[in-house]
């Protein structure tokens, strides 16, 4: 078994908007299809709240990351 990462207020934060964002994405997704028939073009907004839930991720992991690093230097040194 792998060992888990602590969870950062960071990381909670980062899991929850992305749950919102993808629901969001869904709800205005359905909304269009059902009221103006924008079924084809408007599966990209399913596809565009993927990518930015993606890049959420990689810059708060980016960001933890360095904090983390910068924390062991200091530790290290002192």
């Amino acid at each position: 078994m792998a060992a888990e990462k602590k969870k950062t207020l960071a990381n909670v934060v980062s899991e929850a908007l992305s749950g919102i964002i993808m629901i969001i994405c869904v709800l205005v997704y359905l909304i269009l299809g059902f009221t103006i028939n924008f079924w084809h073009p408007g599966w990209l907004i399913i596809v565009g709240g993927a990518l930015s839930v993606g890049i959420m991720n990689i810059i708060v992991n980016a960001v933890n990351d360095a904090k983390n690093l910068k924390k062991d230097n200091e530790d290290k040194t002192e």
